[in-house]
Order: structure tokens, then sequence, then C-alpha cells
């Protein structure tokens, strides 16, 4: 059906539902005023200087016209890969070491995660994500995809990252009207907005529920080396890389996919003819359930295990939109990936990329990064603490989740009477204070915005970046300070001592105001 702008009702649609969403965050990014300081973007600025360095030498020592030319390689420069291979093997401890041929590189993890989806749901299928999570993958999943996102909730927001997510998961799978539509668990680890590393066996047992109901585990591990705290060995983060047996490597570089196509030459082939609009190879290999004939005594399917990284969180490179997709035992996949992000590739970034996974200094960039996100959470930390914040500490990530937004002293005789305030009530009254903010010159992301329907007496969260020059975040601490009130004791008190106190300051501005009056007249 035509719409009166022309779009297409897929779009018209999508436009409806995402664009009210981040109408703000459009607006902030699309004005000329004076920049604000940003404690909202989960961005990470600690290493910058020294990444520049190593950027700018690869551009003037191997920027030639070749980088202009549409990028090497099928789902990625072959030198990158090759790099790349090595960096995740060195960082992330895989089981498995990680080949070349288990790699598809694509145009930022939004993009990646975007591409894999298409390739193994349908319109109408079902992604389960655990709650709280990142607002971004409201329209990130599904602009395309056209699937739904099925939150899942553990009984109380402190037992998120947690074992008890079992549970949770269980619930929401019986529940499902069509459980078979159910394609995928999107898995972020570290998590986002907690800042949290799930347990190994939570991970394991994960591993193990996705394997026995035939669904795709999605491990989003953007923040996998960007941990600077360490508490006990089940603090720490382990990747889902890491739980695969590597009794299966023999099988898995022998297997043939009864679905995959033979030869390079062949793939370059059919890619080359899918451009042109002659082949309707992505739907013919995209395999929405692969065999699983090879899988783990312990009942982890490999071919349904894939992770995503990119260079944007831990190493600070958000703006060159690259990312990488591992999947060690579905050529299919892989393929179908490779066919969409291949053509969205930039030569320009991958040889930035090939220069720093190439770099002599890349080890200590990553040692550095983390001494510097340790010192950044240490001041907001104390700051938080200065102000008897309740906050979740994080292991790893460049945020702090934390109960920043204080209700008003009503609301909170409410809370401790009634146990809850209505969502209409509370999200408005938060929203009102990171307006405050906004207004004063801070941007932090409002907690509402992350799923916390299934909490409703978790009111006031906010999600804090921290991993900004010093001089930037002690300013916006600041102004939050001032802005907010804090750092002042507050009493709780009922609705009527509320109310005697705004008759004083009626009576007071009342009085003022006659002095004033009776000033004029006098001069």
């Amino acid at each position: 059906m035509d719409t009166p702008s022309g779009l297409s009702s897929r779009m018209s649609n999508v436009i409806a539902s995402v664009l009210p969403k981040i109408a703000t965050t459009v607006g902030e990014r699309s004005s000329k005023g004076p920049a604000k300081i940003d404690l909202a973007t989960a961005e990470n600025w600690l290493a910058r200087r020294e990444l520049i360095d190593i950027y700018k030498q690869a551009i003037a020592q191997d920027l030639d016209p070749q980088t202009l030319s549409y990028p090497q390689g099928f789902g990625g420069d072959p030198e990158l890969l090759s790099s790349l291979a090595s960096f995740l093997n060195t960082y992330f401890r895989p089981a498995i070491p990680v080949e070349e041929s288990h790699i598809a590189v694509a145009a930022g993890a939004s993009s990646c995660l975007d591409q894999l989806l298409y390739t193994i749901c349908d319109a109408g299928d079902s992604v389960l994500v655990p709650a709280p999570y990142w607002n971004g993958f409201d329209f990130h999943l599904t602009l395309r995809t056209a699937v739904d996102i099925v939150p899942v909730s553990c009984d109380s927001l402190s037992h998120t990252v947690s074992s008890s997510l079992l549970s949770a998961l269980d619930a929401v799978y019986d529940a499902a009207l069509k459980p078979i539509r159910i394609k995928a668990l999107i898995f972020t680890n570290p998590h986002n907005p907690f800042g949290q590393c799930y347990p190994e066996t939570c991970i394991r047992d994960v591993l193990r529920w996705c394997g026995h109901r035939r669904i795709h585990f999605v491990g989003d591990e953007v923040y996998g080396i960007s941990e600077f705290r360490r508490g006990s060995p089940d603090d720490r983060f382990v990747s889902a890389l890491n739980l695969l047996s590597a009794e299966t490597q023999r099988g898995i570089k022998n297997r043939v996919d009864s679905n995959s196509l033979d030869g390079e030459a062949n793939v370059v082939s059919r890619y080359e003819e899918s451009m042109n609009g002659t082949s309707d190879t992505h739907r013919e290999i995209g395999l929405h359930r692969p065999n699983g004939d090879v899988q783990e005594g312990n009942g982890i399917d490999i071919s349904l295990v894939h992770t995503i990284w990119s260079l944007s969180k831990d190493l600070g490179c958000s703006g060159l939109r690259m990312a990488t997709l591992i999947s060690q035992n579905n050529n299919s996949l892989l393929t179908g990936v490779r066919l969409l992000s291949t053509p969205l590739l930039s030569s320009p970034s991958m040889l930035m990329a090939k220069a720093l996974f190439s770099s002599e200094k890349l080890h200590a960039i990553v040692k550095l990064t983390r001494v510097r996100l340790a010192r950044a959470y240490q001041i907001v930390e104390a700051q938080l603490k200065r102000w008897e914040i309740e906050m979740v500490e994080p292991r790893a990530g460049v945020f702090v989740w934390a109960r920043l937004l204080k209700p008003s002293q009503h609301e909170r005789f409410t809370i401790a009477t009634k146990g809850a305030l209505k969502d209409d009530v509370s999200g408005g009254r938060d929203m009102q204070q990171i307006e405050k903010l906004r207004n004063s010159g801070v941007l932090i992301s409002p907690g509402q915005q992350y799923h916390l329907a299934a909490w409703p007496r978790e009111q006031g969260w906010v999600r804090i970046t921290f991993a900004v020059e010093e001089s930037q975040l002690r300013e916006g601490l600041r102004i939050i300070e001032t802005t907010l009130g804090l750092g002042k004791r507050r009493r709780v008190v009922g609705p009527d001592e509320e109310e005697k106190e705004r008759r004083k300051r009626r009576s007071l501005r009342s009085t003022l105001s006659a002095a004033s009056n009776s000033a004029s007249i006098m001069s």
C-alpha cells in the first residue's frame, strides 16, 4: 500500500516506531550550539592520542591509490583477517584457535548483528534479550529484519548477571506461543548497562540451554578486553569462545556443510552475481537451522555459537565502523553475513585496523586503557559514595549504573508506604531531572531506556559513561552535583509535613515581595 510520502509501508512503520525513541539524541547530535559534556554515549576516549599516532603513521606510509578502490577479499581484507585472528586468540583465549575462515568483518557491531539476524531469522521470528539491555537493540535488531525482541527478566534486578537467568529463560520459552520461532539469544557479556561479567558456569549453562533448543547463541562481547577490576574468579570475563571444547577441532576442520559453497572461486563468483541481481545466493545458503552434526558431549552445539567484537568500545574507535563475527562451525552462516557485509566495508578503515593489529604498541595500549579506565572509575565511584548514591560496581566497560535521580519528598513517602510509584509518575520525574541536566550542559542515559518494566520499584537509575577526558569527567560531575543538589542529606517526610513546608515558603515569598514593594515606594 502506498503511503502519502511515497515510502514503503515497512519503512513508514519503522520511522513511526523508532524516531520518537531517538529524537532527542538525533537533535543533540545535529545541534550547532555549544557542545555538552557527553556522559551518555558509551565511547572510550582514554587512548585516542596513542591510537591517532598509529593511524597517522599508517596513512603516511601505506595510503596508496589501491586504498581508494573497493576492499580486497570477501568478508574482510585477507591481511586484516590474519591479524584479527591473532588478536582474538591472544585476548579471548578461545579453546579452539580462531582461524581466518572463522571470521567475517562488518561495518560496526550493530551492522554485524543486523546482518547476522537477517541471515538466521525470518520476519516475525523472535530474539531473546536478557533485560535490562542497551536500548539501541530496539531498532538495530529490528530495522530491517522485522524480528520481535522478547525481554528476559530475572526475578530481581540484582540477580540479572547470575545463574538466575536460566530459570528466566525457561519461563519465557515455556510461555511462548510458538517457541519454534525463537531463533536467537543475544547475550551481552560484559553486561550493558551493569558492566559486570557473567559467571563461567552461567555462560556454559546458557550455551547448553541454546544447544538443547536449537537456538543461536549470539555473544555480544564488545567490552571483552575492557576489564579494569578483578574480584573473585567468578567476576572475571570469560568469552564464550573459551568454553567450546577443543576436542571438536578436528571435526570442525574436516566438516563439509551440506549447504556450503564449493571453493573460494565459486563463493566470489556467486557474490558478484548477487551484486548484479542475477542470483538469490543469500536465501540459497542462509541456513536458518544448521544441521548441528558436530556437537560436544556436554550439549553445546558449536554451529549455533557466534560471538561479535568490535574496535568501537575496547579500543575507542567507534568512528572506524569495524567489527568482526566469529563462528567456528557454520560456513553457510558466515557466507550469508559476508554477502551482506562486504559492500559496506571501508578500505581506509581496514588500512588503519591492519596497522593497529600489527602494531608493537597494541599490547601496551590495551594495558594503558585498562589503567585509565580504573582511574576514571575511581573518580566517579568516590563522588557517588560521597553523594550516598546506590550503584552497581562494574568490572569492565566504560560506564557505571547508578541510582542518581532522587524522588521528591512526597514520592519517597509514597514508595516507603505503598511500595512503588506509577510508571508514568516515576518516568516523568526521572526525565525531568535528565532534561534539567541536559539544560545545564551534561548528558546521561536514563535507566528507563534499558527496559526496567519488570521491576516497578527500580526508579531513578541512570548509566554514566566515565571513559572521557579527566577534565571533562570532573566538570560533568560538578555540574551534576550542583544541578541535582547532591551531597545534601534529606529527611523522608509525609505529605502533611511537605505541605507545611510549602506554606512556609509561600509565606516567606509574600513577605519578601511586600518588603520589596515598600522599598520601591520609599525610594
